[in-house]
């Protein structure tokens, strides 16, 4: 029986370089057998310890995961599934990130890690989930992100800044707009509310990320599709008549002015 060689590598090699590049091989493979292969190890304490000593940053499992995220397939997010049972593995926390990320690249989200998502925002990844769930823009993703805004298993003040941080640099794309939409029609905490209305129609760096050196920015008004925008101005119409407080206001209505200029143009 022919042995993958990179598997074989896995197995016996003390090597970090060499089980990092033969893992990785793996990781881009889209090869189903190839990456069901890999799980077995990455799930055993002793197959992470010889990819990165446990004195040192996981240079190699980042490595590994990024393949898997750039190269997602229904096999690489049945991975993630099955390592997310794995005791040894969930045991250090920065994995559990990694594994997060390349779950969220596989389109559409499944059942199972929808449950994942579910599970780990309320033991405190949900900031970490937030935007991959609105990155990954399933119809899936989006439920599990609006259930984060609107269930009672986040703290309101955690909630205000994942919505700044995930929705401001994805707020011209139109499954971002419709869940935030959605979540207006909730009863939500007054500040969990504002937080939404103003990343949508406003952008306060300073305030919402403080002194940070890369805070998230948001793409410019006329790379939004017309349709989003049609749902924009509806949008701050409906926000608008409700009377919300003036410094709210100012904001959506400067916005919105700006958004039915850009569409007036395209007509």
């Amino acid at each position: 029986m022919n042995v993958n060689p990179q598997i074989a590598i896995l197995s016996g090699s003390k090597d970090s370089e060499r089980l990092a590049a033969a893992a990785v091989e793996l990781a881009r493979s889209q090869d189903r057998e190839a990456i069901a292969a890999l799980g077995p190890y990455l799930g055993r304490a002793e197959f992470l310890d010889r990819l990165d000593p446990p004195e040192g940053p996981m240079t190699h499992l980042i490595a590994v995961f990024r393949a898997l995220a750039e190269h997602p397939t229904e096999a690489t997010g049945r991975l993630c599934e099955a390592l997310h049972a794995e005791p040894e593995f969930v045991a250090v926390a920065a994995r559990i990130n990694l594994l997060l990320g390349a779950l969220a690249a596989v389109r559409p989200l499944t059942p199972a890690a929808a449950e994942i998502f579910r599970a780990t925002s309320a033991e405190g990844f949900a900031e970490v989930n937030a935007p991959l769930l609105l990155e990954n823009e399933s119809v899936p993703a989006l439920q599990v992100f609006g259930e984060i805004v609107a269930g009672d298993r986040v703290e309101p003040y955690v909630k205000v800044d994942l919505v700044h941080r995930a929705v401001l640099p994805r707020r011209t794309k139109l499954p971002v707009v419709q869940i935030c939409a959605r979540l207006l029609q909730f009863e939500l905490p007054a500040e969990v509310r504002a937080a939404i209305i103003e990343t949508l129609y406003d952008y306060q760096s300073r305030s919402w990320f403080g002194p940070a050196m890369h805070p998230p920015k948001p793409p410019p008004w006329n790379t939004a599709s017309t349709e989003a925008l049609n749902l924009l101005i509806a949008l701050a119409g409906r926000i608008l008549s409700a009377a919300p407080e003036e410094r709210l206001r100012a904001p959506v209505q400067s916005t919105l002015e700006e958004l039915e200029r850009i569409r007036s143009e395209r007509r």
